[in-house]
């Protein structure tokens, strides 16, 4: 009796274990880069240079586990916790251009539990929202630090306390929503607010993307609203794919009259070629302000960026990348400043 009730706990743990799984996954970027940072500013140039062993070359590294488990009847519970992490430093926490310098050890990305099914998908905790998304893919360059597409954080990124809701895929058309009401003024001395939503039709080669979104935030000095449109396109011919995009931001002041709008138009291609694969990027920016005791601009510049990847094997890639972008020139409080990142890099993906 007792061999038989330890094979039938034996048997249902078994079958318990079959119903959910838990995977370790992760990507990892590191390289040399040469990169300056030039300011010139009435004729008079400060340059600063940033050049050495490097993570977020060709794209973030981060690390993470995602789970789910068969609830029945078509339902399943689903969590993510995922983590950027440097490379070339061993920081963790931030692996974004900044070099993960000063980062603290958190799930950053992604920290979410939801639920799936015939509805769609429910997440609730920590996501890329929607708008972030859609404008990522119209970049070639996966949003790494050389890349034409700096607007791509302009409504927040991967944003905390939300709840996200996916729809199903109705022939191609899925939808994604995204609201955050936080009052945390007894741990920060701010309330937060937003809200995302992203349209997507996707048919074999064709991608399309709209997004629109908002963020407010109240401290006890001052409170800001910003918000932000995105058009985004790609169509994969075969012997090339082509991306497109155009994004807009505005940033409100509270009893400030006026607004600082930016504008970003993106073209991208990617050409494979055997084990090879090459990229080329062109990006128009705008930037103005005209806010109410701010500091007044109106600037433009053109981004360039060129690269080429080779395919060491299925999860490893060895790439090259030289380019300037956020460039923009005219006039900033009554100056004329013109600014530009140059940068150059080499180095090593690898996925797991």
């Amino acid at each position: 009796m007792k061999k038989t009730l330890i094979a039938l706990a034996a048997i249902a743990a078994t079958s318990a274990f079959a119903q959910s799984s838990v995977s370790l996954y992760g990507r990892l970027d590191a390289g040399y880069a040469a990169g300056k940072t030039e300011v010139e500013t009435n004729g008079v140039t400060a340059t600063t240079k940033n050049e050495g062993v490097q993570s977020h070359n060709s794209v973030s590294s981060f690390w993470g586990l995602m789970g789910t488990e068969d609830l029945g009847g078509g339902l399943k519970a689903n969590f993510k916790l995922e983590q950027d992490v440097n490379p070339a430093t061993g920081n963790l926490g931030q692996s974004g251009a900044n070099g993960g310098e000063g980062a603290t050890a958190q799930f950053n990305r992604r920290s979410y539990i939801g639920l799936a099914g015939g509805f769609g998908t429910l997440n609730i905790g920590r996501d890329y929202n929607p708008m972030f998304n859609v404008i990522a893919a119209s970049d070639v360059f996966g949003l790494s630090r050389l890349s034409t597409v700096g607007l791509a954080g302009n409504v927040g990124s991967t944003v905390a306390r939300q709840v996200m809701y996916s729809t199903p895929n109705f022939s191609g058309f899925s939808a994604d929503f995204s609201l955050g009401n936080n009052d945390i003024s007894t741990q920060t001395s701010a309330q937060t607010r937003n809200a995302h939503v992203a349209a997507k039709y996707v048919n074999g080669p064709l991608y399309v993307g709209v997004a629109g979104g908002n963020m407010e935030t109240t401290n006890a000095a001052n409170a800001t609203k910003t918000e932000g449109t995105a058009f985004t396109a790609t169509y994969d011919f075969g012997m090339a794919k082509v991306f497109a995009g155009y994004v807009t931001q505005k940033v409100t002041t509270l009893n400030a009259a006026g607004a600082a709008e930016q504008t970003e138009t993106n073209l991208g291609v990617n050409v494979p070629y055997g084990k090879f694969a090459f990229q080329a990027a062109w990006g128009r920016n705008t930037k103005t302000n005209d806010t109410a005791g701010g500091n007044r601009e109106d600037r433009t510049g053109t981004d360039w960026a060129l690269g080429a990847t080779y395919s060491l094997s299925k999860r490893t890639y060895g790439y090259v990348k030289t380019g300037v972008v956020n460039k923009l020139e005219g006039t900033l409080t009554a100056a004329t400043v013109n600014t530009k990142y140059t940068e150059t890099n080499v180095g090593i993906v690898h996925t797991f």
